[in-house]
């Protein structure tokens, strides 16, 4: 392993300069010292972020896949105000979320807290962490079909588009294996409020769903949420999801009083519909599983089964990839009614 960290230390010397911070993230104002930080598509995905400007400095919500991303969002947030970041939230412990948190005590180290629930700073120590050494060893292959892909290339935006991609995966792995993981400083079970003169922002535990320790950002002066993960603008993923726990939570998140919504992928959100339309989903994708499951259909003739009714009603409603993504989620259905994976 200290090999490999050294030759992260050298692929970071080696590469190139990292895209610049505005080809990153689109900022765009919610309310009065509220941002939504809107991640533009990269090979490596970045998850969104939310801006919270504070009497005493600033909160962000979630710190993306790595560290240079963290690093390209400070500069645009130094622009928008001089105050410094106080507070970060990880919302989840998926790695598109938190990677990236040691740029913010690195920028500021007078301090800063990273806040999470008490589950997700567990699920970063248990199974954040050794996916980020299991990554170190999966990048390079990665690495090798893309360069095996580009080789077979003709057309010349596809070769540039192939060799942009193997660049972000040169430097990510650098990254990877340079950068120490920062833990949350601050967990909290249910509820943590910041009680300021002007605003208060609550970070709630509502119940499990995407992962078992979900956090949303609520301003309920402003009625904006940050909802992570929760609620995704594209085919939610599942791997580490509670579907049935995950009905609950987004009526739980319904229940509060926004206009506004941004989830962790995807544009800002108005109003509950696009709330109600997962719900409806999981509703649905979870009965129609549950009923092919009971009549002793195999995984794959659920598949088949449930897939064309859930594309009819849905369809590009959640997203235009949405006829592809089914299967995994009709994948994680069968597997939680079946009795294999709760």
């Amino acid at each position: 392993m200290k090999s490999l960290r050294w030759l992260g230390f050298f692929l970071l010397w080696t590469a190139p300069t990292l895209v610049a911070a505005e080809q990153l993230f689109d900022i765009q104002p919610m309310a009065e010292g509220v941002y939504a930080a809107i991640a533009k598509p990269q090979f490596l995905v970045n998850c969104n972020a939310g801006i919270v400007v504070l009497e005493d400095g600033v909160l962000v919500v979630d710190t993306h896949s790595k560290p240079s991303a963290a690093r390209a969002l400070i500069e645009q947030i130094k622009t928008l105000t001089d105050k410094p970041v106080k507070y970060v939230v990880d919302t989840h412990f998926h790695w598109d979320h938190y990677q990236g948190n040691q740029a913010y005590p690195n920028a500021w180290p007078g301090g800063v807290e990273i806040i999470s629930s008490e589950a997700t700073r567990e699920s970063i120590q248990l199974r954040g962490i050794p996916r980020v050494r299991h990554e170190i060893l999966w990048v390079p292959g990665e690495i090798g079909r893309l360069k095996a892909d580009l080789a077979k290339a003709t057309d010349a935006k596809q070769r540039a588009e192939i060799e942009a991609n193997i660049q972000q995966s040169k430097e990510y792995l650098a990254e990877l294996m340079s950068k120490p993981m920062i833990l949350p400083t601050l967990t909290f079970d249910r509820s943590l409020i910041l009680h300021r003169p002007t605003r208060t922002v609550q970070v709630l535990w509502l119940g499990k769903g995407h992962t078992d320790g979900d956090v949303v950002v609520y301003l309920p002066k402003e009625k904006i949420i940050f909802a992570g993960d929760l609620v995704q603008g594209f085919t939610p993923f599942m791997g580490d999801s509670y579907p049935y726990d995950w009905i609950r939570t987004l009526r739980e998140v319904e229940k509060l009083d926004f206009d506004y919504l941004l989830g962790g992928h995807g544009v800002v959100m108005r109003g509950k519909e696009h709330v109600r339309l997962l719900e409806d989903y999981f509703r649905d994708l979870m009965a129609q599983t549950a009923e092919a499951y009971a009549q002793s259909a195999s995984r794959e003739e659920t598949r088949q089964r449930v897939a064309p009714a859930l594309v009819e009603k849905y369809g590009t409603r959640i997203s235009a990839t949405f006829a592809k993504d089914v299967f995994d989620n009709i994948d994680k259905a069968y597997r939680v009614v079946s009795g294999s994976q709760e």
